[in-house]
């Protein structure tokens, strides 16, 4: 922390850690308000700054931290919300570490942004210390190149978001500068009285939910999507939504699920083939375009950015204009996870 705190002169400003207001300091502690939280004035080098206090109530305040150029800031808020459980994993923490981590990744006046790791990280070398759920991103801002981690967590019915960011020259300090923060505010959170997790919800991990205007002869079909496309969405968690919700599958996943739906309606004797949509879908595989078709109507636009090459969409463009003019995709069934995505416990504190 020594050289880091040589090294970093000028990052403070240089990445844009906020406007912060001076606080006269009558003792060695901050008040971490809105919350009841006090949190040493010293972390490692860093020495407090000052504090900004949002219009908005609900975004609470933030606190700035820094020596010699090293920028941390600390958010704690409640968003508005009560009763929030303590630690990372509830709904409303994981949904806001995605909202943080999409500030950074498309919010923010950053370029070239990679994120390196996403974990779950213990505070400090404790069985029983505080988790936050952790981002570590790279980027350049205004010319310098740094790393950037993200960490939050809940306590005391209040979310607690750290940023910090140096100089990529200088990444190899970020285990003892994470070191040291994680700590110091693994002792302020415990300062307080955990709050008990809510008891665990016994519902099912996942819901279909079927439209009801889809024919009811077809309902044993979209199961069998359903299935299909959950199977799939498992084998790549990363395709399931991290804090719960609908589930937006991705080219492989829906187009897997289709085929699992039409292979059933197949396997029935011809005389019960007498749905109209998968009728059709019947002659598009025939014709042997069902893999584009699934790109050109079902394909995930956040993630299906590029078509597979062996698929020839020229060709069933000429097919489409011929034979599906009239057509109308239909989905019959989506599915509902109701299970935050946990992260990957990493050993290291």
């Amino acid at each position: 922390m020594r050289r880091l705190a040589a090294c970093l002169l000028g990052l403070a400003l240089a990445l844009g850690a906020g406007t912060a207001r001076p606080v006269p300091l009558s003792d060695n502690t901050v008040k971490l308000l809105p919350s009841k939280f006090r949190l040493l004035q010293n972390i490692g080098p860093m020495r407090y700054t000052g504090t900004n206090r949002y219009t908005d109530p609900r975004l609470g305040r933030s606190f700035g931290f820094g020596a010699s150029g090293i920028s941390l800031t600390i958010y704690v808020y409640d968003f508005g919300l009560r009763g929030l459980p303590d630690g990372p994993d509830s709904v409303a923490a994981c949904e806001q570490f995605e909202r943080a981590k999409h500030e950074i990744e498309l919010g923010g006046n950053y370029q070239n942004v990679v994120l390196r790791r996403e974990v779950t990280r213990r505070m400090r070398d404790t069985a029983d210390a505080p988790l936050a759920r952790e981002a570590m991103y790279e980027f350049d801002r205004n010319g310098i190149h740094a790393t950037s981690v993200l960490w939050l967590t809940a306590a005391d019915g209040y979310f607690v978001k750290l940023r910090l960011s140096l100089r990529s020259e200088v990444a190899d300090e970020i285990d003892d500068a994470r070191a040291q923060i994680l700590d110091t505010m693994a002792a302020t959170l415990t300062a307080r009285p955990r709050r008990p997790p809510p008891p665990p919800d016994a519902g099912p991990e996942t819901s279909i939910d079927f439209d009801s205007t889809a024919d009811p002869a077809d309902a044993a079909l979209w199961f069998t999507y359903a299935g299909e496309l959950l199977r799939v969405s498992r084998e790549n968690p990363d395709t399931l939504p991290p804090c719960g919700g609908p589930l937006v599958p991705g080219f492989l996943a829906e187009l897997a699920a289709r085929r699992g739906a039409l292979r059933e309606y197949l396997a029935r004797e011809p005389a019960q083939r007498t749905s109209a949509y998968f009728s059709q879908l019947e002659r598009i595989d025939a014709a042997g375009f069902l893999d584009e078709y699934v790109w050109h109507y079902l394909r995930n636009q956040s993630r299906d950015n590029l078509p597979p090459a062996e698929l020839d969409m020229p060709a069933f463009e000429t097919f489409r204009q011929r034979e599906l003019l009239a057509h109308a995709v239909m989905t019959g069934a989506r599915v509902r996870v109701n299970t935050v995505r946990a992260l990957p416990l990493d050993p290291q504190p």
